[in-house]
C-alpha cells in the first residue's frame, strides 16, 4: 500500500517478486532453459526479474523504473542477490559506484557480453519485509547497510475502521488493539522484542468486525485471540487473558458462546476494566 501510494501504481514501470525460502539467484537473475523451437531444443538465456526490469530501465531512460520485493526477509536475500550485491552502493547521481561483469545480463541488457553491469538513476529498488515475521532467514548488517531503511509507523489512528465495534461489544477495533499493544509492550515477562508483537492496525479485516451469518462470531476469536494466546502472550497469558481459561479452546468458546461485553469475561479484569474505559 505505502508502495503503490508514494512510488509506482503503474504496472508497466515495476516488477513485484516475493521472496521465499526456495527463491534462488537464478529466479531473480536469470538462467538457461530449454526452449523448442521448429522441434528442436535450444537452450537460451531466460532473463528473471531484475535483469528484466535493468532492460526496461536501460531502454527507456526517460522513465522511472521500480523493482519491488516483497518479504525480502522470507528468502535468503545475500545469496538470491549475489553479485548484484555490489550494484547496490551509489553515487550522488543514483548511478551504481561499482560495476560487475556477466554475460548474460550484459548481452540482454545491453547486446553486447563485454559490457559491465550498473544499475541506472531511473531503477529504484524497494523491499518490504515484516519484522515481526519469524523467519528462516535474517538480513545481515553488510546487507542492511546499504538501503535507506524506513520504518512504518504501526499507527491505530490511521485505521479507516478504528472506531467499528468489535461484533456486539462497547469496544472498538482502535481501544481493543491499543489496550492489547500497551499490555504487550509493558509486561514484564513478555518475549524478547516485544515491540515486534504488537498487533498491527491492519492486523485483521473490516469483516472481522461484524457477526457472520447465522449469527457465527468465531472469525475475530480465531484470528485475534488466537495469535494472543499462541504467540505474543505466549509465555505471560495471565498478563492478558483470565486465569480460568486453561486453553485457548476455552478462550474461544467463552467469547464466542458470550454477548455484547460479557464475551470480555476472557481477560483479566484490568485489562477487562481498561477495554472498558472511555477513549479520551
Amino acid at each position: 500500500h505505502f508502495i503503490s501510494k508514494n512510488y509506482c501504481d503503474d504496472e508497466q514501470r515495476f516488477e513485484r517478486i516475493v521472496f521465499h525460502p526456495d527463491y534462488m539467484n537464478t529466479d531473480f537473475i536469470g538462467q538457461i532453459l530449454p526452449s523448442l523451437e521448429n522441434g528442436v531444443v535450444e537452450y537460451k538465456f531466460t532473463a528473471g526479474a531484475f535483469t528484466r526490469i535493468l532492460k526496461k530501465a536501460h531502454t527507456n531512460p526517460n522513465e522511472h523504473y521500480y523493482l519491488i520485493i516483497e518479504e525480502i526477509n522470507r528468502g535468503n536475500a545475500p545469496a538470491i542477490f549475489g553479485e548484484v550485491f555490489q550494484l547496490l552502493d551509489r553515487d550522488s547521481n543514483g548511478i551504481s559506484e561499482y560495476t560487475i561483469s556477466n554475460p548474460y545480463i550484459s548481452e540482454e541488457v545491453y547486446g553486447s557480453k563485454d559490457w559491465t553491469v550498473r544499475l541506472p538513476s531511473n531503477l529504484t529498488i524497494l523491499a518490504t519485509m515484516n519484522t515481526a515475521d519469524q523467519n528462516v532467514f535474517t538480513l545481515d548488517t553488510a546487507f542492511q547497510r546499504r538501503w535507506q531503511m524506513q520504518m512504518i509507523e504501526n499507527d491505530i489512528e490511521n485505521c479507516n475502521f478504528k472506531d467499528k465495534p468489535i461484533l456486539d461489544t462497547t469496544v472498538s477495533w482502535g481501544r481493543f488493539n491499543t489496550v492489547v499493544n500497551n499490555q504487550i509492550l509493558s509486561s514484564r515477562r513478555s518475549v524478547i522484542s516485544s515491540e515486534d508483537k504488537r498487533l498491527g492496525a491492519y492486523f485483521i479485516k473490516k469483516e472481522l468486525l461484524e457477526i457472520g451469518l447465522n449469527g457465527s462470531n468465531s472469525r475475530f476469536a480465531e484470528k485475534v485471540l488466537k495469535y494472543l494466546w499462541d504467540d505474543a502472550f505466549k509465555l505471560s497469558r495471565d498478563d492478558l487473558f483470565n486465569n480460568n481459561y486453561q486453553s485457548l479452546d476455552e478462550i474461544i468458546k467463552g467469547f464466542n458462546n458470550s454477548i455484547a461485553d460479557d464475551r470480555l469475561d476472557i481477560f483479566n479484569s484490568d485489562i477487562k476494566t481498561l477495554l472498558l474505559m472511555p477513549s479520551e
